[in-house]
């Protein structure tokens, strides 16, 4: 009988991955996260906790005022392997209009199994803070499973500094360095609403031009 049980449960675990895989695969051909940004999808979905336990649906979408601070990200990572973080929108400053494409939001690079407090910070996490009236715009996070340690020769982004952020390319990046294929990924959307002069302000250090 338990051998029965460890059975079904084996059995139960590995569809709820594969049903996972399937829908973070589905969810980024869906919004276009293939081909705008990526070539190939992640091999698994990836959880992204934000701060009150908000646990990101792949594609819902969610305000900036709840997107403000670093998230907690949960894959299945191996504690002997080094680990790159790439938070972006192809949406910038619109997704009708993507002439920054893409904005990056947070990298991190050489960490070590999912200590991400542990890695080397290229860009600190910098909140989604949408345009007025650009509409909903997509956000992804990736994670690459590096071949080992990587001497990254990418200069450090400032939080308050557009160009450093605009134009990032991720497969170009992912390329240079042989990361591949994301082996996790999610994606959401977020929206202007009157949250984000405020987060402007009191995270960076901005005025909202379209104020």
């Amino acid at each position: 009988m338990q051998y029965l049980i460890a059975v079904s449960s084996f059995v139960l675990a590995l569809a709820l991955a594969q049903g996972e895989e399937r829908d973070v695969q589905r969810i980024m051909k869906d919004m276009s996260i293939i081909p705008d940004v990526l070539k190939e999808p992640p091999k698994e979905l990836l959880k992204v906790i934000f701060e009150n336990r908000l646990n990101i649906e792949e594609g819902n979408l969610y305000t900036p005022m709840s997107l403000k601070f670093e998230p907690k990200l949960d894959w299945d990572a191996d504690e002997d392997t080094y680990y790159t973080i790439v938070m972006l929108t192809p949406d910038a400053p619109s997704r009708e209009n993507p002439i920054y494409r893409s904005w990056l939001h947070w990298l991190v690079v050489n960490v070590p199994g999912d200590s991400i407090s542990k890695g080397q910070i290229i860009s600190e996490y910098y909140g989604p803070i949408p345009p007025k009236k650009s509409g909903e715009l997509r956000y992804v996070v990736l994670v690459y499973e590096q071949s080992d340690k990587i001497e990254f020769k990418e200069q450090k982004v400032e939080l308050n500094n557009p160009d450093q952020h605009s134009n990032f390319d991720v497969q170009k990046f992912a390329d240079k360095y042989s990361l591949g294929t994301p082996v996790a990924g999610n994606t959401f959307l977020a929206k202007w609403d009157e949250s984000v002069p405020e987060l402007m302000q009191l995270l960076y250090g901005i005025s909202d031009v379209n104020e």
